[in-house]
């Protein structure tokens, strides 16, 4: 069970990007990146694209460096390599902080388990052909509540100090 990431060699949007991958399952790697406080939103099939900055936290974590080529060998010999089924997400909503968002109803029974300010977090809704997804954005110093029994994902807070809260649901 290790969490493996490669080289921060792929320069888009002034910074250099990595791949964060397990050679375990994706389970293992959901939970890893939810520490790092990556959205479920980020994962691409097989892979989560990391900066620089959550690289060097990875590290610090745990996560072992390894060559690109290495990467994709250890995926691949734990048969979780899929270039197929990147989730193509589409944004369908989006309110930044300061204004109030239109939650729709689909959403409202996870939303009740939580507690935070919308007007202040940065909100939006995106779906794909199985899901919608509410994603909503914390600032830091904004207060955070989020009852157990409710399936919500909450991250842990990122390098910038904003925490993510994804609710999905099927379509």
């Amino acid at each position: 069970m290790t969490i493996l990431v490669d080289e921060a060699r792929w320069e888009w949007r002034g910074a250099r990007w990595a791949h964060l991958v397990s050679d375990e399952s994706h389970d293992e790697l959901h939970a890893f990146a939810l520490r790092l406080g990556m959205r479920r939103l980020g994962f691409q099939g097989d892979h989560y694209d990391i900066d620089d900055v959550d690289r060097t936290r990875a590290l610090a974590l745990g996560a072992s460096a390894v060559g690109s080529r290495e990467l994709v060998r250890c995926l691949r010999a734990a048969g979780l390599r899929d270039r197929t089924s990147k989730p193509q997400w589409a944004r369908v909503g989006s309110w930044p902080g300061g204004h109030q968002p239109t939650v729709e109803p689909l959403f409202a029974a996870r939303l009740a388990g939580v507690d935070v300010d919308l007007a202040a977090a940065t909100v939006a809704s995106f779906e794909d052909d199985t899901h919608r997804v509410l994603l909503i954005d914390v600032p830091p110093g904004l207060t955070l509540a989020v009852d157990p029994d409710v399936a919500v994902i909450v991250g842990a807070p990122r390098a910038d100090g904003w925490r993510s809260i994804e609710i999905f649901v099927s379509r």
